[in-house]
């Protein structure tokens, strides 16, 4: 073991350090004493009780900062409820505190190869804290589509099935937020948040006791059927065709109480969990809709007047047929279209949006076309940046770096917290071998999200696009 005084290693027999003299044995004690919480935490962690092993899993860390067997499982345990911030906080202390061989650095390069599905626990993650913001205002319906979403996004982030759950029981939706708690409680059976709300509903925490005592009843009751019989050569016996037809009767009946409930069941909760999509989609853009046909007759109004000047009030001329005038009214016509539809595919969404981030704000002089602009760019760019930085990097991987730099950047503009666009950004600049604009698009990351998990790697990638600028030709 290590010294804890000096950090001397000496060897399991020795009772006092070699270096120090430090007595050992207290510290073994306290090793001893982490590996026991670490096995039950492990145990607890088996049977998906993930909210008990987090709590044992810390006191086994309160025992032993060095045990990173425990810390590691502890960034497992907060990845699987979708919790990825505190199980990147995890690992990278326990690669800190035990560089060598240490499985963090698997877990750590395994999440973070995977871009994909770090972006959506992301995103899902800010769609969380919006819903809570919504919430505390007692904005429910636009907390619940958020929570939809997020749900959408990662369906193990338990916090949103906790929050979503919560907004349920206060609307009075108590079917949906009993069905909730249950596929929350598929997640972390031990979850006492979840279950105090299940209590709540139904009086209870133990789920289904009366029907486990009624299948025990049923179970001891069938017992095998035994075929005895006497073998006779001049009178065959006919009790085994009988003891056959038995079976197959028994055989059904059991199929029919056990098997097929649970196969529909397992089906009904296949279904609606595919649902829960569809469900936040269409209620997002029904939302958004019902929002927006509030302000077109505004902006009517002032296209109208827009359209109908010609010159500042100062007397000065004004271009309205310069390219972005003509850019804008397209847009605007495209806007309104696309407001009067129930439904919109996502490709017009995305047209929309890119041809609105095309505009020059200087070029456009009028302050009403100005407004008509902003108001436009506030409701379709939340709607439409994710779905942008999917098209560019479709392009990037395509190898259309040029036609993805431009993509990236309307991304990166759109929803300028958004930290992948740069990072790709930066990452297509230098492939092209473009070493000081992949720096730039890099630090222009570090400074929109310096909390970003890709924050190593940007540092790594600055570090590397330094190197090879310097390297000669």
């Amino acid at each position: 073991m290590i010294c804890p005084y000096c950090g001397n290693t000496v060897t399991s027999s020795r009772r006092r350090c070699e270096e120090c003299g430090f007595d050992l044995a207290p510290a073994r004690k306290l090793v001893e004493r982490s590996n026991i919480f670490y096995n039950r935490g492990l145990r607890m962690a088996q049977v998906r009780n993930l909210t008990a092993a987090v709590s044992v899993l810390e006191k086994s860390l309160e025992f032993d900062k060095h045990n990173s067997d425990a810390r590691n499982l502890l960034g497992l345990i907060y990845y699987e409820m979708g919790d990825i911030v505190n199980a990147l906080s995890a690992w990278l202390v326990s690669r800190h505190l035990d560089p060598e061989d240490n499985e963090a650095d698997y877990f750590l390069e395994r999440v973070q190869r995977d871009t994909t599905r770090l972006d959506d626990m992301n995103q899902a993650v800010k769609k969380y804290n919006l819903a809570l913001e919504e919430a505390r205002q007692h904005n429910f319906d636009l907390a619940v589509i958020q929570l939809k979403r997020a749900l959408g996004l990662n369906r193990k982030l338990i916090k949103a099935y906790q929050l979503l759950a919560l907004i349920y029981m206060k609307t009075g939706e108590k079917s949906k937020a009993y069905r909730l708690i249950n596929i929350g409680l598929k997640v972390d059976m031990g979850n006492t948040v979840l279950l105090q709300y299940r209590q709540e509903l139904t009086g209870s925490s133990i789920e289904g006791e009366g029907d486990l005592d009624e299948l025990n009843e049923e179970g001891a009751a069938d017992k095998p059927v035994e075929a005895k019989f006497s073998y006779k050569e001049e009178k065959p016996s006919i009790l085994p065709f009988v003891n056959l037809i038995i079976g197959v009767v028994l055989g059904i009946i059991c199929a029919q109480w056990l098997i097929v409930p649970t196969v529909k069941k397992n089906m009904k909760a296949e279904y609606e969990s595919s649902q829960i999509d569809y469900s936040a989609e269409m209620s997002a853009k029904s939302a958004t809709i019902s929002q927006l046909q509030k302000t077109i007759t505004n902006l009517e109004k002032e296209i109208s007047r827009l359209n109908g000047r010609v010159g500042t009030s100062d007397g000065t001329s004004i271009d309205v047929n310069s390219q972005s005038y003509e850019t804008f009214f397209e847009a605007w016509d495209e806007y309104k279209t696309l407001m009067g539809k129930k439904e919109y595919t996502n490709d017009e969404l995305v047209s929309l949006a890119y041809k609105l981030w095309k505009i020059d704000e200087n070029e456009i002089a009028q302050e009403y076309a100005l407004n008509i602009l902003k108001s436009m760019r506030s409701d379709i760019y939340p709607q439409a940046s994710s779905k942008v930085y999917s098209a560019a990097k479709e392009m990037y991987e395509k190898e259309m770096y040029e036609e993805a730099i431009t993509w990236f950047k309307a991304a990166a503009d759109m929803e300028p917290g958004y930290d992948s666009p740069l990072y790709y950004l930066g990452k297509t600049y230098q492939t092209l071998g473009r070493f000081e604009e992949a720096m730039d698009s890099y630090r222009k990351m570090l400074e929109a999200a310096p909390n970003s998990t890709l924050k190593e790697m940007v540092s790594e990638r600055i570090k590397e696009c330094e190197r090879q600028e310097s390297a000669p030709n």
